[in-house]
């Protein structure tokens, strides 16, 4: 490809980029082709690829392979999205799956409209259901998992947009399962560092760690199991997986572990169509996920991004203005999306505040200067309109809160809620970091990101952002037919809207994310990685739309990750020392990662449209992934 459209780095920014601190001469921008597979499998899957009629990116080149097919067969975005979600769900059955959750944002350019599918994991309706207080339940417990809403989340995905038959876009997900497919190395990884977990049951034990070893990369995963549950689906749709055979043996098996899911709890779940969040940015449209997703941390975090003028300072990668810039409209993003979240079904959000132009002024007055120690979460209230939902940016329709949106006073609100107990909190976030695997300070392990994320774009402009999750690696480590179930129960807390309760889905840090231009959709972009994710998709955004970097090279940047409660700032290598030290010298600490690009980051799946049409899709260098253009 020509890439005359794209600045390419000066020599003296590259240098600092290099992967191994101070070498000589550059990387090149295009990762060389995945060798973790056998030539018959995958000839030609490149981590970037090029493409005018449709491009599909996952963390799996197999996966992509099975949407860009469905692309091929005349399928539209839609299509090829559920069909690589259902084959990740084969190839990384440690991220995503069956027995977990998801959203998608989905952009219709003929139509003008977006729509968002929250397929998010609920609990039953049992108001008592509560949670062990022992941290290891919420690790391997069956009080873990609430009901799982991936299978009839893409069904009803697929109902309402898709065009090719149930059947044929589940295929190449059945033909992964039973023919099975080469473990690559990050699965084998997992597979290693987890084993105590694949050993809670039998039957995982023995497909994972045949003879008591865990399997390695180059040998080969079947899973006749999840093949026949997976035809069971293709057959007879969601009561293959929410009415049968297979969840009264799912049933069975939680209620051993003292669950009180019922079949009834399985049998009532359905997936919310909520409005996308929708903002103007920099001549961009930016569509996101409501709450209790994340997307309004990725709007606030843009906003304050462009009310401090980051371009004019240079790049955050060698200016410490501009990295101040990036930093701290982070770390305040993060602060007033960890106050403002929940469920939006059962809990009034001031989310259309959040993501004002008249918040996002009053906010960056807390960014430069001396670096508190603590950013405190601001008001989103008064800025949020009574009893309407955020002005609509594109048609008709096109974007829809609940209606009783309130501009109720904060201290008032405060009054109907239980008092915290310091007690409590503090032992929630025990069990909290215990769950992800944090060190008693909350520094979360490496290994311990774990959810996927597809971008899809079809030949007539359609995109899906889509992620996907089981919470933990390998979810509750509950399984049951071949399929993993979530470990979603622990996710509650840590906010005033964030509470337990009977049909709930509790909070989450995914953000698919669309950008559009026009009618154009610019950006698909998210990923992988907890409360990493909007930071990740945030500096996505700006590297490519705002310094107009190739996506290749945007994807390579070095991240940040500011900590609330006290002035940290995780880092990968990469930022010159003159830029650490404007941080230093404001107050922030550093804490460096000991990779160049560490998973602990992010796992970015984006593509990028540019005017002509011409597609290019990236998987981040950081996990696995692949492109497949057509």
């Amino acid at each position: 490809m020509n890439h005359k459209n794209f600045p390419i780095l000066s020599s003296a920014l590259l240098s600092v980029l290099l992967l191994a601190g101070a070498c000589g001469t550059p990387e090149p921008v295009t990762v060389a082709p995945e060798t973790r597979f056998t030539k018959a499998e995958a000839p030609t899957f490149y981590r970037e690829a090029t493409a005018s009629e449709g491009m599909v990116v996952s963390a799996h080149p197999l996966g992509s392979e099975a949407g860009r097919t469905m692309l091929a067969m005349g399928g539209n975005a839609v299509d090829a999205a559920v069909a690589t979600a259902f084959a990740i769900a084969v190839l990384e059955p440690n991220m995503s799956g069956l027995g977990g959750s998801g959203a998608m944002t989905i952009w219709n350019r003929e139509s003008g409209r977006a729509d968002y599918l929250d397929f998010y994991a609920a609990t039953g309706a049992d108001p008592d259901y509560g949670l062990d207080t022992d941290p290891d339940s919420l690790i391997t417990r069956e009080r873990g998992v609430a009901v799982p809403g991936m299978v009839d989340g893409l069904l009803e995905a697929l109902d309402k947009y898709g065009t090719l038959e149930r059947q044929t876009v589940m295929e190449p997900a059945i033909r992964l399962a039973e023919e099975g497919f080469i473990v690559h190395h990050l699965l084998a990884d997992v597979i290693a560092s987890y084993s105590q977990r694949l050993l809670y049951d039998d039957d995982s034990a023995e497909l994972f760690l045949p003879g008591g070893q865990p399997l390695r990369a180059g040998d080969r995963l079947i899973q006749p199991e999840l093949a026949d549950v997976l035809r069971r689906i293709a057959v007879e749709g969601r009561d293959g997986f929410y009415s049968g055979e297979v969840a009264r043996r799912t049933i069975g098996k939680l209620a051993a572990g003292n669950s009180r899911l019922t079949l009834t709890d399985f049998q009532n779940y359905s997936p919310t169509w909520r409005g996308a969040l929708c903002q103007e940015w920099m001549g961009h449209r930016v569509l996101s996920a409501p709450p209790s997703l994340a997307g309004h941390e990725v709007i606030l975090g843009l906003k304050l991004i462009e009310r401090g003028n980051i371009a004019r300072h240079g790049h955050p990668v060698a200016n410490g203005d501009a990295l101040g810039v990036l930093v701290d409209a982070i770390r305040i993003a993060r602060a007033d999306r960890d106050e403002w979240q929940g469920d939006p079904t059962f809990v009034d959000l001031p989310v259309a505040g959040m993501i004002s132009d008249y918040y996002a002024s009053l906010r960056a007055s807390a960014m430069g200067g001396d670096v508190p120690d603590t950013m405190h979460a601001g008001n989103p209230w008064p800025a949020t309109p009574r009893y309407t939902a955020p002005p609509e940016c594109v048609g008709p329709g096109f974007f829809a809160l609940p209606q009783n949106i309130t501009q109720r006073d904060y201290d008032e609100l405060r009054q109907h809620l239980p008092v915290p107990d310091p007690a409590t909190e503090e032992e929630h976030e025990k069990m909290e970091n215990a769950a992800y695997g944090n060190t008693p300070d909350a520094t979360p392990d490496p290994e311990e990101q774990h959810t996927t994320h597809i971008s899809v774009v079809d030949r007539h402009g359609n995109a899906v952002s889509m992620t996907n999750t089981l919470g933990l690696y390998f979810g509750s480590a509950v399984f049951s037919d071949g399929v993993f179930y979530n470990s979603a129960n622990h996710n509650f807390g840590g906010s005033y809207g964030s509470i337990r309760g009977p049909g709930r889905t509790a909070h989450s840090s995914t953000a698919p994310t669309i950008v559009l231009n026009g009618d154009r959709a610019e950006l698909v972009v998210g990923s992988p990685g907890s409360g990493r994710i909007p930071p990740a998709v945030i500096s996505m955004i700006v590297h490519t739309l705002v310094y107009n970097l190739h996506p290749a090279e945007a994807i390579r940047m070095p991240r940040v990750y500011p900590m609330i409660n006290e002035p940290v700032v995780q880092m990968e290598r990469g930022y010159s020392a003159e830029a650490i030290e404007a941080l230093n010298l404001r107050g922030y600490v550093i804490s460096p990662s000991n990779f160049p690009m560490n998973m602990l980051f992010g796992g970015v799946q984006m593509i990028r449209v540019l005017e002509d049409g011409t597609m290019i899709g990236v998987s981040d260098p950081r996990r696995d992934g692949g492109a497949a253009g057509l």
